[in-house]
């Protein structure tokens, strides 16, 4: 297991321990945070936490940051569910999960472009290595190309025009029953460039798609 890996997820128990441990500021943190049972577009949201909406098999959750770990590729964001769902980012894709019925417990991409570059470009090909659980499957190897598409008319966005953003598929390439393609929507406002929505398949019949909470 890489060390980055156990380090998140010691930290995402001890939080979460933490925050079943009597009334301290950190359960009050995780209580505003998640809702505690309320319906997640409700809840009235702490402004000192960043939260991601996230969807899963038609149910929608909130995810807070937990930390951010700076890297040479982008930010390592890991995000932390109130039930011990552990989802690591960077620039907006997968790159480890905890917790979920199947989990890519590590992620390298190769030869990818940082996305303000894929403003400029039509597609780019590039060669991604993961890990997967259950089933101890290891190195698995996959050949991905990302292009640039029209605006969907059947994304889970919530609170932003579709419109307003520009959107890239990613696919992978040349394998029988390989993983629907990955859909990602990228906000480009003056210096800034991020992807604000995505949607990820971490096996054929399990996907997730995510979005930065609240909308902006």
């Amino acid at each position: 297991m890489p060390l980055s890996f156990l380090r998140w997820m010691v930290a995402g128990v001890a939080l979460l321990s933490l925050g079943a441990c009597g009334h301290t500021p950190v359960t009050r943190t995780f209580r505003d945070a998640f809702g505690a049972g309320q319906s997640v577009d409700g809840i009235n949201l702490n402004p000192k936490l960043r939260y991601l909406r996230v969807t899963v098999r038609g149910r929608a959750i909130l995810m807070v940051l937990g930390y951010i770990e700076p890297s040479p590729d982008g930010d390592l964001e890991t995000w932390y569910s109130s039930e011990g769902e552990v989802l690591q980012l960077q620039n907006g894709r997968v790159v480890a999960t905890a917790g979920l019925e199947i989990d890519w417990r590590a992620v390298r991409n190769a030869a990818l472009p940082p996305w303000r570059e894929m403003l400029g470009r039509s597609s780019v090909t590039f060669r991604r290595e993961r890990d997967e659980m259950p089933g101890y499957r290891f190195g698995i190897a996959e050949t991905v190309v990302l292009y640039a598409v029209r605006t969907p008319t059947n994304s889970r966005l919530v609170g932003l025009s579709a419109q307003e953003l520009s959107w890239f598929e990613e696919a992978v390439q040349g394998q029988p029953g390989s993983l629907p393609s990955a859909r990602y929507a990228l906000s480009n406002k003056g210096m800034e460039t991020r992807i604000v929505y995505a949607e990820q398949c971490l096996a054929p019949a399990f996907c997730l798609a995510w979005q930065i909470w609240p909308a902006r």
